[in-house]
């Protein structure tokens, strides 16, 4: 009788793990690249946290200021954004997802902060509280804040075909191989700051 229900428990176990890998082997490339922009879009820190030696990725989730100037940020940045992935090809452990996006052109932020940014120090050159480099973080965020929302005020969208490249993780998924090039092109030709 022992044997009978080891036989068994062993059976269900079986049929239990190889249930399980199904569900798992489910995960396809166009899932995986779906999932990633919705997370960017989202800025969803469990999806995103894969992605953190990308600049902007990292500046998305760990930017350090005001969270009413970093909310006003993601609502200007994502507020006309939209993708649709028009094709995959996948070839043995690689594959690529042809994206069309749609979003505003941010192209001109960073020249403009470049601007705003020198004209309030040099504006301020001589108070003291340019010397508090907290304080002067914290107006120079507020500065790019203030760039990325006139373009997303602005009638100006652009569409952009990218291709996103990622590779099978091994485990019934899917990496992307995000590079800051491609997120720039994502996010609708945003330069950053921080980037040298």
């Amino acid at each position: 009788m022992q044997s009978i229900v080891s036989i068994i428990l062993t059976a269900l176990i079986t049929l239990t793990m190889q249930t399980s890998a199904i569900g798992i082997a489910t995960t396809s490339p166009e899932k995986a690249t779906d999932s990633f922009l919705a997370g960017v879009e989202e800025c969803d820190q469990q999806i995103m946290e894969k992605y953190m030696d990308n600049t902007y990725v990292n500046f998305l989730c760990n930017a350090k200021g005001d969270k009413e100037v970093l909310d006003r940020m993601y609502d200007a940045l994502f507020k006309n954004f939209s993708y649709e992935i028009k094709q995959v090809k996948e070839k043995d452990d690689v594959a690529v997802a042809k994206v069309l996006v749609k979003c505003n052109d941010f192209s001109g932020v960073m020249p403009a902060y470049n601007k705003a940014s020198y004209d309030y120090v040099m504006d301020n050159l001589y108070e003291d509280s340019i010397g508090d480099k907290k304080a002067l973080e914290k107006k120079c965020l507020e500065i790019y804040v203030s760039e990325i929302e006139k373009a997303a005020e602005s009638d100006k969208t652009i569409e952009t075909t990218v291709f996103v490249p990622m590779v099978d993780n091994g485990y019934y998924g899917w990496n992307i191989l995000m590079t800051d090039e491609l997120m720039m092109q994502i996010l609708g030709n945003l330069g950053m700051p921080v980037i040298k």
